[in-house]
């Protein structure tokens, strides 16, 4: 098992797996690789008319488009729409907190989203996909594979972080890193030399993200079953050297 890693999400989305890692006795340190920013709602792109049509999907791609999607959210718990799904549990559990019922699959990922029987081809709908800007079009492009009309309402970004003592860290031990997006894989890039991305030892919660990394120079990479809480537990017990098998 990893002894120290740094959790590199945003802030505020660390805290519940780094309490859960702590409870194993791994040392953890919060290293925030993104930040989270608003768009100005004034000057976004709207949601197209019509996504309060009971007809229309409504999918929330991550709990930050809820949070960042502003009229959008009041006016739907007031519709009381049936049509809406979350990317995950998480999600799911963030919009049931605001007043609506929300469908995500049991584990957290576009893929097992589309898995669900609702949206398998021909899947002729409109869809409102909830995102952030330069968000990944995987839902996107599979939908209207699918024969769906898909608009996007793009609320929110994410503004990469620099951590000036990344070195330093690694350099004390804290050489395994949470990394559960791509965006947080490329500003972490910008961090390492081709020697450091040699010497971490990446965890990584999609085999789309642990591909990027080995084009990026990483060799050391445990790849967990998803992001969630769980899955990551799972995947921290497993030796970097020799994926899919589990220390002793």
């Amino acid at each position: 098992m990893i002894k120290k890693i740094l959790l590199t999400r945003p802030a505020g989305f660390n805290d519940e797996i780094a309490a859960a890692l702590q409870a194993r006795k791994i040392q953890v340190l919060q290293a925030p690789l993104v930040q989270i920013q608003g768009l100005n709602l004034a000057t976004a792109q709207r949601p197209p008319d019509g996504y309060l049509d009971p007809e229309q999907y409504i999918i929330f791609t991550s709990q930050n488009a809820i949070d960042y999607a502003g009229d959008l959210i009041p006016q739907l718990a007031l519709a009381a729409k049936t049509n809406v799904f979350a990317v995950g549990p998480a999600t799911k559990m963030r919009l049931e907190a605001l007043g609506i019922l929300a469908i995500a699959p049991d584990r957290p990922g576009s893929e097992p989203l589309l898995s669900l029987p609702v949206f398998a081809a021909p899947f002729a709908k409109k869809v409102l996909i909830v995102t952030g800007r330069l968000g990944r079009d995987y839902l996107e492009t599979t939908l209207q594979d699918r024969g769906a009309t898909v608009a996007r309402y793009e609320c929110y970004e994410r503004v990469p972080q620099r951590i000036e003592n990344l070195d330093a860290l690694i350099a004390e031990g804290y050489d395994a890193i949470l990394v559960t997006s791509t965006d947080i894989l490329q500003a972490l890039s910008s961090h390492l030399s081709e020697v450091s991305r040699r010497r971490v030892v990446l965890c990584v919660t999609a085999s789309r993200i642990a591909d990027v990394a080995r084009r990026l120079g990483y060799i050391q990479l445990i790849e967990a079953p998803d992001a969630s809480v769980s899955g990551i537990l799972e995947g921290l017990t497993r030796d970097p050297s020799n994926q899919g098998a589990e220390f002793p």
